[in-house]
């Protein structure tokens, strides 16, 4: 019996490199689409990594703008078609080392979403496990079937970039995910930033190693620098805070004088029941509290109006804590924050020692103030 071997003619060779090739600019756009997703709702991510208990809330911080920033470096060098195995490899490790960490969150009992495309798909650990071995595998097909030498031209880059953004901003429109008028606003910039390093990394100049190197940094200082200097940075009492009216409603007769917060340390929260930041800033307080078990009764939260009521969208995160609640005439209210919601108040026998705003809030600050032990 004559034993045949199976061999690819020229043209079906042809075929696969130019799908491999194809695949190769899609992976690109949906890095691209999945890091400005995160970058929307940078917080929620922020705060699903503090949520382990692993890292500190600062670099819990940080890993999260490097997740984005790698993931947008990937992404354009997918669609540039530059270093072909070098970036298919970091594709690759990348891949790796998020499912390691989400197999870890499945394997603890984690089914909440665990925000790696954002609000846009709010996958659970063991699915987004499942979306990266889909992913890894097209990485693969990529890795071996697609055209190393081919270098595109920046008219073909540019639109690739612009339409990972256009729909970034169309799922914000039809409310896909959450998006405000200053994530619109920071999101656009850093597609543009990122559209121009796309379309620069089509010329040969920036082939040069240093070149390369420059280019390589911008996507992390775009996502630092947007994602504002305020988090690494705070400045003490820079958010202001009218402590007459303050001191008047925690004491005496005041509205919020049976809360105790005259007595020792407390830390009080102004929110808003339908303000964003205000939902973030109180999921991370409810991780520091319960990761460093600090004292329940210390951390009183007022809203504004007549009742404390329908605050279950506020509070449907899995590790939200409700702390201690109370209601808060609206005027006084506006008139003690004016008009600035989160604020967060801490108090020392019902003086005023630092306040937060929504930028950034320091854990070792909160911890060592709430630690008698640590307090001077």
């Amino acid at each position: 019996m004559e034993h045949r071997s199976f061999t690819l003619t020229p043209r079906s060779r042809r075929l696969i490199t130019v799908l491999a090739t194809v695949l190769k600019c899609l992976l690109g756009i949906f890095f691209i689409v999945s890091a400005l997703s995160k970058f929307v709702g940078i917080d929620n991510f922020n705060i699903y990594i503090f949520s382990f208990g692993f890292l500190s809330f600062r670099m819990s911080v940080i890993v999260g703008w490097l997740a984005v920033s790698t993931e947008l470096l990937l992404g354009v060098a997918l669609l540039s078609n530059r270093r072909h195995r070098l970036v298919s490899i970091l594709c690759l490790l990348m891949l790796l080392a998020f499912s390691l960490f989400l197999i870890y969150a499945w394997f603890v009992g984690r089914t909440d979403s665990c925000h790696c495309m954002g609000d846009l798909l709010p996958f659970d650990p063991l699915r987004s496990v499942l979306k990266n071995a889909v992913l890894i595998l097209l990485t693969l097909v990529v890795y071996y079937f697609a055209d190393r030498e081919w270098h595109p031209r920046w008219w073909l880059v540019l639109p690739l970039v612009l339409l990972a953004q256009a729909f970034i901003v169309l799922s914000g429109f039809v409310g896909w995910i959450r998006m405000n008028f200053y994530d619109l606003q920071y999101s656009c910039t850093l597609a543009v930033v990122m559209a121009v390093v796309a379309v620069l990394s089509t010329f040969k100049f920036t082939r040069r190693l240093w070149v390369e190197v420059v280019m390589c940094l911008v996507p992390y200082v775009a996502v630092f620098i947007l994602c504002t200097a305020a988090c690494l940075a705070p400045v003490r009492g820079s958010i202001p805070v009218n402590g007459e009216l303050l001191d008047a409603t925690i004491g005496g007769d005041g509205p919020l004088a049976d809360r105790h917060l005259t007595e020792g340390h407390k830390v009080l929260c102004f929110y808003s029941k339908s303000c964003q930041y205000c939902k973030r800033t109180s999921e991370t307080l409810s991780m520091i509290q319960k990761r460093h078990d600090l004292p329940y009764n210390a951390f009183v939260t007022a809203f504004p109006g007549d009742t404390i009521h329908g605050l279950e969208k506020f509070y449907d995160n899995p590790y939200a804590v409700r702390f201690p609640l109370a209601a808060l005439p609206s005027e006084d209210f506006l008139r003690i924050t004016y008009g600035s919601a989160p604020l967060v108040v801490l108090l020392d026998d019902g003086a005023v020692v630092e306040t937060y705003g929504s930028g950034y809030i320091s854990e070792s600050k909160i911890v060592d103030f709430l630690t008698p032990q640590n307090r001077k």
